[in-house]
């Protein structure tokens, strides 16, 4: 956004850093955060990460390296600023202004040496040299950029944060002009085209995609997770045993050593093991495809060493040997009434499942409870609760979105949720599955035990803490791919197809495509209200326990779009000569042709959503055998009405013959006879109960005449 120019205001005192000045010197810092994690002002590369207290958020720094040379300092003064800096006076960074978030730093530092570079090549090496005439030929190259309209806003937004900040700056040469930038003309108006990135323009998951995905992540929450956790558990035992005899030097002190002949007796013992329950001994095939014993295996299940003799002696004991190390854990899970697995599974199959088992749940509870992708995934133990009053399911953790200090700037450590979500069955299982699963705080941590390490490479900053985005989103993938393997392998026809839209399945898309089941199923709110376990219908207009939780701003685009194809498809069928009869026949005409109004009408608030979802040129509501030409204050059923009391919707499964709101297409006497055929059988049949049939020959007897006086002489 452009940021405001601030009125005038006597001059703020100067907060200036030294080469050893903490960059974040008066931010709040995460827990835990140490005194050697801090960049120092006098370092070019500034790592910002300690700022960050959303578990999930990656490391995110800022690098001077690239800046020209004569603007490196004044830039990096400019950023430590804007990080630090606050108005003695009004609390804020300057006189109207909040102080900006951690994130927002990173950006502008990006920006602002573009436009340093972009000075440079002009032969200008202080910000004090830059006049008028410099600004106007850097904004008429900004609007030829081949770049987003939103990138070209932000380029030019940094050169007036830049200009705001000049008081603050010790030498005269290293401030912007005192007059502001373009005359402080608004930036959408030097461009000449207004920003439209307010509206919700994440694509949704199509359905033959999103439909299977969540299918296949409740068979593996609910059907595979057993097998999969006892298999894993296992793992875990034997993979921290090898990670013990890897580091182990020598033997503690004290230890007393096995007596003579115990490691050929415990062979003996494990190898009578594996007969009587019938298994074969672990095997590894060798690159020549030769298959032998996995002695190694075999170690971490005793707790010791096999020597070359015991090793021999496994050899002649006449047991097979398998073709892969698998686990001694039993496969007990069903699918179709057939076991899921046709093997147990393998100690290095078992962590590639529980990673997927683990995005099971999180495609499961991201989806259902309609959380952001930051809320969701940091989320802790025990964030379930089960209301014994309601008997409602509620899902407690932080937001972030709208969490504001008193001066309006934004809390970088968020808040518990007030007000919970509320979720269903489903969800509360995955979070059970995850709670078994590991032993994390969090319930999306980024890294599960792996070969007895919590910790690889790059990783080990962000160990215990949550995965991130772009980890989720390969995690996703990841599933999908071994979900199709597992079909082709067994010849099935509910693989998970490709989104014809956008292939990558990303976690930001999934409260959006949620939005749009719930607006597109028939009876849509309806069928939320009983799919996702809500007690009433306007639970989902207030989705998530209120408004504050944003998922209705979403739900309005989507009622909108579609409210918008349903009239133009009803345009089209008029056009075509479609018939429509019924009390509210001609409000119906009007009404449809009134629609072609908007199209083409761009929305980019969900205000606008909301307002023209309350036109009454667009309620008109398609049911089953009937359309409802809404006028609430004729209405025969019982209205419903959004938390805002903006608009008021009817009940269409309550919907009355008598209502005078009823009007019926040549499609909806479709539907009336395909209905009428199943009540005739049923009057026909002379073994339906005298009760049942005299209702049914009442209600067909309706019908036809409704059908009857829709196929009049028409004008």
């Amino acid at each position: 956004m452009t940021p405001a120019l601030p009125a005038a205001a006597p001059p703020v005192r100067r907060l200036l850093p030294g080469p050893d000045t903490p960059v974040l010197a008066t931010r709040p810092l995460r827990p835990g955060t140490r005194a050697d994690d801090l960049s120092l002002f006098g370092e070019d590369r500034w790592n910002l990460t300690p700022g960050f207290f959303q578990e999930h958020t990656s490391r995110t720094c800022v690098d001077f390296h690239d800046a020209p040379a004569a603007f490196r300092l004044p830039i990096k003064l400019l950023a430590w600023l804007m990080l630090n800096h606050q108005d003695a006076d009004h609390g804020g960074f300057l006189p109207g202004i909040p102080r900006p978030a951690v994130r927002t730093v990173v950006p502008y530092c990006r920006y602002l040496k573009s436009f340093a570079h972009w000075l440079e090549n002009r032969g200008i090496t202080r910000f004090g040299q830059v006049t008028d005439t410099d600004l106007d030929a850097y904004a008429a190259d900004i609007k030829d950029a081949a770049v987003s309209h939103e990138l070209r806003e932000d380029f030019l937004a940094v050169v007036v944060r830049t200009w705001t900040l000049r008081d603050l700056l010790p030498d005269e040469d290293d401030r912007l002009p005192q007059a502001p930038p373009w005359n402080g003309e608004r930036i959408q108006d030097i461009l000449g085209q207004r920003r439209t990135s307010e509206e919700n323009r994440t694509p949704r998951i199509h359905p033959a995609t999103m439909t299977p995905l969540l299918k296949w992540a409740l068979r593996f929450v609910e059907d595979f997770a057993d097998d999969i956790i006892a298999a894993f558990d296992e793992y875990k035992t034997l993979s921290l045993r090898a990670r013990a005899a890897s580091t182990r030097s020598a033997a503690p002190p004290g230890k007393q050593r096995r007596p003579p002949g115990t490691v050929p007796l415990l062979v003996a013992e494990l190898a009578d093991d594996y007969r009587a329950r019938g298994l074969p001994l672990p095997g590894r095939r060798s690159a020549d495809g030769h298959t032998t014993i996995n002695t190694h295996f075999l170690s971490l299940q005793l707790g010791v060493q096999i020597t070359r003799a015991a090793a021999s002696t496994l050899a002649h004991s006449g047991l097979p040997v398998a073709d892969d190390t698998y686990l001694t854990t039993p496969v007990h899970g069903l699918l179709d009434n057939e076991p899921w697995l046709t093997t147990r599974i393998t100690y290095d199959q078992a962590p590639v499942l529980a990673r997927h088992l683990s995005t099971a749940c999180l495609v499961i509870v991201g989806y259902l409870s309609g959380q952001r992708p930051g809320e969701t995934l940091n989320l802790e133990r025990g964030c379930v609760e089960h209301d014994p009053v309601t008997g409602l399911i509620l899902l407690r953790g932080k937001h972030w979105k709208g969490v504001r200090h008193p001066d309006g700037a934004l809390r970088a450590e968020g808040e518990q949720r007030t007000d919970p979500w509320v979720v269903t069955a489903p969800v509360a299982t995955a979070v059970t599955v995850l709670q078994r699963l590991h032993d994390a705080r969090l319930l999306f941590p980024n890294t599960l035990l792996v070969n007895g390490k919590s910790e690889a490479g790059p990783l080990r900053e962000r160990v215990g803490r949550a995965r991130n985005d772009s980890g989720c989103n390969k995690d996703i993938t990841e599933l999908i791919g071994w979900i199709n393997d597992y079909c082709a392998a067994r010849h099935r026809d509910d693989a998970i197809p490709a989104d014809p839209t956008n292939p990558k399945i990303a976690l930001s898309r999934l409260r959006r495509t949620l939005a749009w089941f719930i607006a597109r199923r028939p009876r849509g709110l309806v069928a939320a209200a009983i799919q996702y376990g809500h007690v009433r219908v306007n639970m989902t207009l207030g989705y998530s326990g209120n408004y504050a939780s944003g998922f209705p701003d979403d739900l309005a685009f989507e009622e909108w779009l579609a409210r918008l194809e349903s009239l133009a498809e009803a345009h089209d069928q008029l056009q075509a000569g479609e018939h429509v009869s019924g009390p509210a026949a001609d409000t119906y005409r009007h009404r449809v042709a009134a629609s072609a109004k908007f199209t083409g009408r761009v929305l980019r608030t969900t205000r606008e959503a909301h307002t023209l979802l309350t036109n009454p040129d667009l309620q008109i509501f398609p049911g089953q055998g009937m359309t409802c030409v809404l006028d609430p204050a004729r209405a025969a059923c019982r209205l419903s009405t959004d938390e805002r009391s903006s608009r008021r919707t009817p009940d269409i499964d309550d919907c009355r013959p008598s209502c005078v709101n009823i009007a019926r297409t040549d499609r909806d006497i479709d539907f009336l006879r395909t209905r009428v055929d199943t009540l005739q059988a049923i009057v026909d049949d002379p073994l339906a109960p005298p009760i049942r049939h005299a209702r049914e020959q009442h209600e067909l007897a309706r019908l036809q005449q409704v059908i009857a006086n829709h196929q009049e002489p028409r004008p």
